[in-house]
């Protein structure tokens, strides 16, 4: 298999998590909006479990937000011609780390400098 084939089935499965986000995230965003506009009983405990559910759902909303938007620039490199480039070293992501994880902006090795140079909480280290 060519790279080019590796980058079109790269593309598919791009596509294809893109669509699975969407439809979670519109799912996850009704359920959100459910439960934001019920009257709150003025029972303590069970506000604090509808609350802590709210925050979960929040956050879960969130991170499959900025997945959403990985997979979006992922699938613009592609269309541009710059995908599968570190954004570093500017030489070739390998296609296993490309398969692994499809938003890869960076080498292994690029990514793991980046994150031990962050103490491990590097924004973007893909």
């Amino acid at each position: 298999m060519t790279r080019r084939d590796d980058l079109e089935a790269i593309r598919s499965v791009l596509e294809r998590r893109r669509r699975d986000l969407s439809t979670v995230q519109a799912s996850m965003s009704h359920e959100l909006d459910a439960m934001q506009s019920v009257e709150r009983d003025s029972e303590y405990e069970e506000t604090a479990q509808v609350a802590q559910a709210e925050y979960t759902l929040t956050s879960i909303h969130d991170s499959r937000r900025r997945e959403v938007e990985q997979v979006d620039a992922a699938l613009r490199k592609l269309e541009d011609g710059t995908y599968g480039l570190c954004t570093d070293c500017e030489l070739e992501i390998p296609t296993d780390r490309l398969l692994a994880v499809p938003y890869a902006l960076r080498c292994a090795d690029c990514a793991a400098a980046r994150e031990a140079l962050h103490g491990g909480h590097s924004p973007a280290m893909y």
